[in-house]
C-alpha cells in the first residue's frame, strides 16, 4: 500500500498552541490580530458547532492553535529509520517559534535534498500548511519538501495515512487513535494529554516536556502504522 522505501520516509508530527494564551492577552499585545480573529468567530462556530455558545476568550484557547494565522509551532518531532534499521527521532522545540522554525527549515531543505518523502496523519491538510505558513509569517522561506500551490501531483512527496486509511471514502472516521485500535498498535493518546490540552500544557502549566513527549509518541506510533502497511501480504 505504501511503496515508499521505509528508509527514505520522513516521519512528522508537530504540536501547536494559540498565538497567546488568551485572546485578552492577543488584544493587548496584538490588536490587529485579536481585531482578525473576532471577525472570523462565526467562522469558527459554524466550523464547530458545538463551539456555538462559547466566549470568544474560550474559543480562542480552544480553537487558535488549529488556525495558522491565530496559532504558534511549539514542538516539531521528525523521525527516520536509520542505516542500521533502527527507528530515530529529533524533537525541535523553542519558546522562540522563529528559532524553532530555522532550524527545522535546515533538517527539511537537506531531507528534500535526499529525496525523502514526508508521512504524518493529516500532514496534508494541517502540518504542512502550518508549517509552511508559520515560516512565512516569520519571514523564512518554506524549503522545497513542504508541496505549494503549485506542485504537481506527481511532484507531491507526502504520503498521508488519513488518506490511506479512508481509502477514498472522504466521510469516514480517520483519526489515527481509531486506526492504532483497530490494527493493534498502541496509541499515542492519554488521559493526561492529547492535542485539546497542549494550549493548557504550554501556557498554563509551563510544560513543554510534557508535550514533547506525547508529540514524539505520535511520530513513534506512524512509523508502527507504517510498518503495518507495507507488512500485508
Amino acid at each position: 500500500m505504501i511503496n515508499v522505501p521505509i528508509e527514505k520516509i520522513l516521519f512528522i508530527d508537530i504540536e501547536t498552541v494559540g498565538y497567546t494564551p488568551t485572546y485578552s492577552t492577543l488584544l493587548a499585545t496584538n490588536g490587529k490580530l485579536s481585531t482578525l480573529f473576532q471577525k472570523y468567530e462565526s467562522w469558527f462556530k459554524k466550523r464547530f458547532p458545538e463551539d456555538e455558545k462559547l466566549s470568544l476568550d474560550e474559543l480562542f484557547v480552544s480553537r487558535a492553535a488549529l488556525v495558522p494565522e491565530f496559532a504558534r509551532i511549539v514542538t516539531v518531532c521528525l523521525g527516520i529509520v536509520d542505516p542500521k534499521g533502527d527507528f530515530k527521532t529529533t524533537i525541535f522545540s523553542n519558546e522562540n517559534e522563529r528559532t524553532l522554525l530555522v532550524e527545522l527549515r535546515k533538517t527539511l531543505f537537506k531531507c528534500g535534498e535526499m529525496n525523502y518523502f514526508l508521512c504524518g496523519h493529516n500532514v496534508k491538510n494541517f502540518d504542512i500548511p502550518m508549517i509552511a505558513k508559520r515560516m512565512i509569517i516569520n519571514n523564512l522561506m518554506p524549503p522545497k519538501i513542504l508541496p505549494s500551490y503549485d506542485t504537481k501531483p506527481w511532484e507531491v512527496k507526502a504520503i498521508d495515512t488519513r488518506d490511506v486509511w479512508q481509502y477514498g471514502q472522504y466521510a469516514s472516521i480517520s483519526t489515527l487513535d481509531l486506526m492504532c485500535g483497530v490494527m493493534g498498535v498502541e496509541s499515542s493518546k492519554s488521559e493526561d494529554i492529547d492535542g485539546s490540552k497542549v494550549h493548557t500544557a504550554f501556557w498554563n502549566e509551563k510544560n513543554i516536556n510534557k508535550i514533547n513527549e506525547y508529540c514524539e509518541r505520535d511520530v513513534k506510533v506512524l512509523y508502527e502504522v507504517v510498518k503495518k502497511f507495507q507488512s500485508l501480504l
